[in-house]
Formats: C-alpha cells, sequence, structure tokens
C-alpha cells in the first residue's frame, strides 16, 4: 500500500540558551546551557500524521560540560479541534561528566493530546533502556503539559517530566517542570519565546552511595516557523509533540 502525502509540510527550527545555577551534592555554581532543534510534521492520508524531530544541546556547569543529541518519530492519528493519539519512538545520546546517565538512551510508548477552544492538555508515558553506573538499565518515562492560547499567536506553556533509569546496583529519578510564554509576530514566521526550569535528579547506587543534582534557571530563544500560520495553527496542523526544550538539559 502507497503512502499518499498531504499537502501541509510543516515545522520549526529553533535556537535557545539558558542561564541558571545548579548544585551537585555539596558544590554549587553557575550553569548555562544552549540547543539547537527542529520538527517536521507530514500529513499521511486523512486524518494521520507522521512526525520527525531531533535536537542537541550542551551544558555547562563550572568545568565540567555535558551534551546531549536525540531523535524522535511520532505515527498519530489527529481530529483537528478535537484529539490526538498514537505512538513515539526516541533515541538519545549523551555524554557523562556530571550526572553518570549513560552513552545511549532508547524509550518507545504512547502520546494523547486533547484540544479545548483555548488550550490543549497533551501526555506522554513510556518504557526504554539505558546506561548507568556502567550497567544496563530500565528506563521509565513520562510527560504531562498544558497550553492556553491567549490569542493564536501569544500562548503560555507549563510541562513536567520524570524519568527513572534502574539498573541491578542503582536507580536514578529526575523531575522537571517547566513555564514558557512564546510569541509569534503576526506578520512573520518567527517566535521568541522565555521561559523558567527546574530539575532534580537523586542517584542513589548501593545502600550507602547517593547523589543529588538541582538546577533551575530561565532560558530564551527564537524559532522559525514554515507552513502554518500562527502557533495554534501550527499545533493543531503541524507539529504538535514539542515539549519545552528546556525541560530535557
Amino acid at each position: 500500500m502507497l503512502l499518499k502525502f498531504g499537502p501541509r509540510f510543516s515545522g520549526f527550527i529553533e535556537v535557545n540558551s539558558a542561564l541558571g545555577k545548579a548544585s551537585l551534592d555539596e558544590d554549587s555554581g553557575k550553569s548555562s546551557g544552549w540547543a539547537l532543534r527542529g520538527a517536521v510534521n507530514l500529513p499521511v492520508r486523512e486524518r494521520w500524521n507522521v512526525q520527525l524531530d531531533g535536537q542537541f544541546a550542551k551544558l555547562k556547569f563550572e568545568d565540567l560540560s555535558d551534551q546531549t543529541m536525540d531523535f524522535g518519530a511520532h505515527a498519530y492519528y489527529r481530529r483537528e479541534n478535537r484529539y490526538a493519539v498514537g505512538l513515539y519512538a526516541q533515541y538519545e545520546r549523551l555524554s557523562a561528566e556530571t550526572l553518570a546517565l549513560g552513552p545511549m538512551e532508547t524509550s518507545a510508548g504512547l502520546e494523547g493530546a486533547v484540544f479545548l477552544s483555548q488550550s490543549t492538555v497533551l501526555g506522554r508515558v513510556g518504557l526504554g533502556k539505558g546506561r548507568l553506573e556502567e550497567q544496563d538499565a530500565s528506563k521509565l518515562n513520562g510527560l504531562i503539559g498544558a497550553r492556553y492560547y491567549h490569542t493564536d499567536n501569544l500562548r503560555f506553556d507549563l510541562d513536567a517530566g520524570f524519568e527513572q533509569l534502574l539498573s541491578d546496583d542503582a536507580a536514578l529519578k529526575t523531575y522537571s517542570v517547566s513555564t514558557a510564554a512564546n510569541y509569534r509576530l503576526s506578520n512573520r514566521p518567527v517566535t521568541a519565546f522565555g521561559g523558567y526550569r527546574y530539575r532534580s535528579s537523586s542517584l542513589t547506587s548501593g545502600e550507602t552511595h547517593s547523589e543529588d543534582m538541582k538546577s533551575h534557571g530561565i532560558v530564551a530563544g527564537f524559532r522559525y516557523h514554515f507552513g502554518s500560520t500562527s502557533l495554534k495553527d501550527e499545533e493543531r496542523n503541524g507539529p504538535l509533540w514539542t515539549a519545552a526544550p528546556y525541560l530535557d538539559y
């Protein structure tokens, strides 16, 4: 069976940067980071969609530096202004100079969204695998988010995420919360955004060894859109599964 692609190929390219403070056990200091990401959405037949996205991010904490590269794929059914439901898969490559996450993680699961007249509620839950303390680890992750549209081009976001890595001898739990305001120019396909993010990680190894890392800060950036006429139009007809980038680094 051949796939017939619809005419509404749309997406965005984004660059953002972050400044904040972080603490690792007894050490604390300033943190900074930047990220480049993008997403594209292809309608496949009526109401069926495929979304592809990717991101490269780099975070610096004092003399330590982490970087991540991840790619995601989504296949889902969407009824405009009603709901969307589908499957996703994600591949993530990480460095491990601060809190040991391992070189690679993969996950897959379910995601869904409900569209209201001025808001959207969406969520995701998935399972996967990775590396923790140089051992194979199982992964559980989830995300819930809300979008409120004051106008079609002024949107406020709230996202919360959870991730757990569990190996034979260690466990890592991470929680993230972020808020953001997004404003898209009415006569230009450009959005400026800014927000705040808090992240807390706890690593337990054996019965006595544990490490805690907390960070918070502000993030700002710009997004260039193609194939859409407003922020709301992009979400309802283009890339949908776009949690705040600062939730991840």
